[in-house]
């Protein structure tokens, strides 16, 4: 072998080994970096457990299955709970909190949902989310008296739809209950002190608690670990910069 084909021989090795030696685990990279969705990492830090979600660049292994975010028209970012499909408006991991929004709200013309949702296994009404009555079929022209009305196209229907909220003062002449709405609390005072418009105010969204089992996750993050789970079984697995661990990157911890 000659001298110049064994020296470029031992730089590509070296420089091979010396990328082997310093990057990190491909999965503890993958859950740190920042989601792809329109404006989402405004919405998120660059860590979104126990959200994922494979159209914003985060594997199942970054997160739980019941928490799984999308990215409409590769813009917003979304969340399925049950039959509902709800914008994400802004997420607080350290408490446990994600505000979302109907999502029809955000298509032009789209008609709010009445939907009677108290939470389920993983999600839950936060204090900081209140509920309003919406009244529609009301007559009486400007003698209605609503403190706001949005008027909106429904799905199923080709002609327009309005409704109207009514505040502490009773329902105009005719109006039949629709049902209740969340909201969040400042965006409902808002509104009973005609500062903010009812389409304005829905799209405030409302805040929902979720529901996870965290010791070892604060464990994990205290050991500069990112929280993750096993694809399949979907254990809980603290991410490190050299492999996931069980509970943490510590050097005398679990190495899983």
């Amino acid at each position: 072998m000659s001298i110049s084909l064994l020296l470029i021989t031992s730089v590509v090795f070296s420089a091979t080994f010396l990328t082997l030696c310093f990057s990190a685990d491909q999965q503890y990279e993958k859950c740190q970096s920042p989601l792809r969705c329109g404006s989402g990492s405004a919405v998120f830090p660059s860590i979104t457990y126990p959200f994922w979600g494979t159209e914003i660049d985060k594997p199942d292994y970054c997160g739980l299955s019941p928490f799984k975010l999308s990215c409409e028209d590769n813009q917003n970012l979304t969340l399925d709970i049950g039959n509902l499909t709800l914008g994400v408006v802004s997420a607080n991991l350290d408490n446990k909190a994600i505000t979302v929004a109907d999502e029809s709200l955000f298509k032009g013309g789209g008609c709010p949902k009445i939907f009677n949702f108290n939470g389920n296994d993983h999600f839950s009404l936060s204090h900081n989310t209140q509920t309003i009555d919406l009244f529609i079929n009301c007559s009486g022209g400007s003698q209605i008296g609503s403190l706001s009305s949005i008027s909106c196209k429904p799905s199923y229907n080709s002609t327009n739809t309005t409704y109207h909220f009514f505040g502490k003062s009773s329902p105009g002449q005719g109006c039949i209950n629709a049902g209740e709405i969340p909201m969040v609390r400042f965006a409902k005072n808002d509104l009973y002190q005609s500062n903010l418009a009812l389409n304005m105010a829905l799209k405030q969204g409302f805040e929902l608690i979720y529901n996870i089992q965290d010791k070892n996750c604060r464990d994990c993050t205290n050991s500069s670990g990112v929280c993750g789970s096993e694809p399949g079984s979907e254990n809980f697995r603290c991410l490190c910069k050299d492999k996931p661990h069980n509970s943490s990157c510590s050097v005398n911890g679990d190495q899983g």
